[in-house]
C-alpha cells in the first residue's frame, strides 16, 4: 500500500498567489518560493484569485514611487482576496516592516534574508484573516539564503549567485534593504545550473544585486560552469564598469560559452556627476575597459543603465555625458530621470534639477543611444556576421529572440521550432518602422 503524504494532503486544496514587484532578483526569489509551495502540493498562481488562501507580495523600495506601489499592491491584494492572509516580503518589508504590518489584512512580514520563510508560513498557517500579525527580526546575519529554481518561467534561466551590496552610492537605498555582500557556494551554483541543463535550458543568466562582487571568484565560476556539456550560453546580468577590467577580460576572452554582452551599471558618463554619485570609476576607466573588451572579445555589445538629472548636473555636465556615450557605441540603454530617495546622501544634496529638465535630458539621451544602436546593428548587417539566436517565441512561421550579444531579432522559419532552440542566423534588414525597432534576420 502506498503511504500517503500528510503534508501534501493538507495543502492539496490550498491556493497561494505570489505577486512580484521590482527587479530580476526579486523575480528569481519569488519563483523559488513558488516552487517550494508547488513541491508541497499547493496551487500557486501569479494572478491573485478570490479563493486564494494566501497572497505573498515580494515588494520593491528602490524609489519612493516603488514604496508607494508596494503599499498600493498590498491593499489591492486584500480587496481581491478578502479571505487570504497577506504575507509581505522584499525591500519594502525590510525598510518599513512596521508600516507593512500595520496595513489591514497583513498577517506576516519578513525581510530579504529569510524570504523562504514565506513559504513555510503558508505551509504551517491554519488561521484566517484575523490571525495575529507577525514580523520577523529583520537584522542581516550575513548568511546567504540558498535558493534553487529548476522550473523558471522564461526561456533563459536566471540563477542568483549573490545578494547584497556595499558600494553605498549616493542615490541608492539598496545596501540598507539588501544588506552586506553574501555569495552562493560554487558547488551549489554548479548543481543548480547542471539540473537546469538536465531540464532543457541552454542559456543561464548569472544574477545578483552586485553580481561582480561574487565572493568566490566570478571568472572561476564562469569557467567551471562552462564544463557542463549541455550548457551552451552563460550570460551576466548587470555589471559594474570598474570590475570588467583587463584582468577580467583576459580571463574570459577565450571562453566560447560566455555571451559577448555586458549590461553596464553606468549611470553617467561625466566625471563630475560620477564623483557626486560616489561611483567607483571615471569616464576614462569605462572607455578603456570597453575598448579593451572589443579588442579581445569577438562581436561584443554593451547595454547600460543611465540616470539623467542627478543633483548638481548642469547642462555642460549632461553635454559631457552625451559626448562620451557616443564613444561607447551602446546597443541599448535603460534611461531614467533621477528619483529622489529619502534616506540617501543624494536626497540631502542642493541644486536639484527640475523634473522637466531631467525628462528632457532623458529624451535627448535616448535619441543619442538610438543613433548608436543603429550604427551597431548596421555594422552586423553589412558584415553578414554569423550569430546565434535563442528562440524565445514562435508563432505563425516566425521566431523572435536574442542573439548571444543581445540583439533582439526575428526570422522566418520553414518548420515548427521549439522555444529554447538555438538557430544560426545573420541580420539582413533594419527599418525604424519594424515593430519595437527589431532587425530582421535569416536562418542559415
Amino acid at each position: 500500500m502506498t503511504q500517503k503524504n500528510p503534508l501534501t494532503e493538507t495543502t492539496a486544496k490550498r491556493k497561494t498567489a505570489v505577486v512580484t514587484l521590482g527587479c530580476r532578483v526579486n523575480q528569481y526569489e519569488s519563483r523559488a518560493i513558488a516552487e517550494r509551495l508547488e513541491n508541497a502540493g499547493v496551487t500557486v498562481t501569479e494572478t491573485p484569485e478570490p479563493d486564494c488562501d494566501s497572497v505573498i507580495i515580494n515588494t520593491c523600495a528602490v524609489t519612493a514611487e516603488s514604496e508607494r506601489k508596494s503599499r498600493q499592491t498590498i491593499r489591492r491584494m486584500k480587496k481581491l482576496c478578502p479571505a487570504a492572509g497577506i504575507i509581505v516580503t522584499g525591500c519594502y518589508a525590510q525598510l518599513r516592516p512596521d508600516k507593512a504590518a500595520a496595513i489591514p489584512g497583513v498577517t506576516y512580514v519578513c525581510g530579504n534574508e529569510k524570504k523562504m520563510d514565506c513559504a513555510e508560513h503558508v505551509l504551517c498557517r491554519h488561521g484566517s484573516d484575523d490571525e495575529a500579525r507577525k514580523t520577523e527580526n529583520l537584522i542581516f546575519s550575513g548568511n546567504y539564503e540558498n535558493y534553487r529554481v529548476l522550473r523558471p518561467d522564461h526561456t533563459r534561466a536566471y540563477v542568483k549567485i549573490e545578494d547584497g551590496c556595499e558600494n553605498k552610492c549616493a542615490y541608492c537605498i539598496i545596501p540598507e534593504v539588501r544588506g552586506p555582500v553574501r555569495s552562493k557556494a560554487p558547488e551549489d551554483v554548479y548543481e543548480e545550473v547542471r539540473d537546469l541543463c538536465e531540464n532543457g535550458f541552454r542559456e543561464i543568466v548569472l544574477t545578483g544585486i552586485e553580481t561582480c562582487s561574487y565572493g568566490y571568484g566570478l571568472t572561476e565560476l564562469i569557467n567551471r560552469l562552462s564544463s557542463l556539456q549541455r550548457l551552451e550560453r552563460i550570460r551576466l546580468s548587470s555589471v559594474n564598469p570598474a570590475k570588467i577590467n583587463r584582468a577580467f577580460t583576459d580571463s574570459v576572452s577565450d571562453n566560447p560559452k560566455l555571451c559577448p554582452h555586458f549590461h553596464l551599471s553606468l549611470q553617467s558618463c561625466c566625471d563630475k556627476t560620477l564623483n557626486g554619485m560616489k561611483r567607483q570609476y571615471n569616464v576614462r576607466m569605462i572607455t578603456e575597459n570597453c575598448d579593451y573588451m572589443r579588442e579581445k572579445i569577438r562581436n561584443v555589445c554593451f547595454t547600460a543603465d543611465m540616470i539623467c538629472g542627478f543633483p548638481g548636473e548642469t547642462d555642460d555636465d549632461f553635454a559631457e555625458t552625451l559626448k562620451n556615450v557616443s564613444r561607447l557605441r551602446l546597443l541599448f540603454a535603460h534611461i531614467f530621470p533621477y528619483s529622489d530617495r529619502p534616506g540617501t546622501a543624494a536626497s540631502a544634496m542642493p541644486q536639484k534639477v527640475p523634473t522637466e529638465t531631467a525628462e528632457a535630458r532623458c529624451a535627448e539621451l535616448r535619441k543619442a543611444v538610438g543613433i548608436s544602436r543603429n550604427t551597431v546593428i548596421e555594422s552586423f548587417i553589412s558584415s553578414k556576421t554569423p550569430l546565434r539566436l535563442l528562440v524565445e517565441k514562435y508563432r505563425n512561421g516566425f521566431v523572435t529572440g536574442h542573439t548571444e550579444n543581445f540583439i533582439e531579432t526575428s526570422a522566418a522559419v520553414s518548420k515548427d521550432i521549439k522555444c529554447g532552440e538555438i538557430l544560426n542566423i545573420h541580420l539582413v534588414n533594419h527599418e525604424a518602422s519594424r515593430p519595437f525597432d527589431m532587425p530582421e534576420s535569416v536562418v542559415f
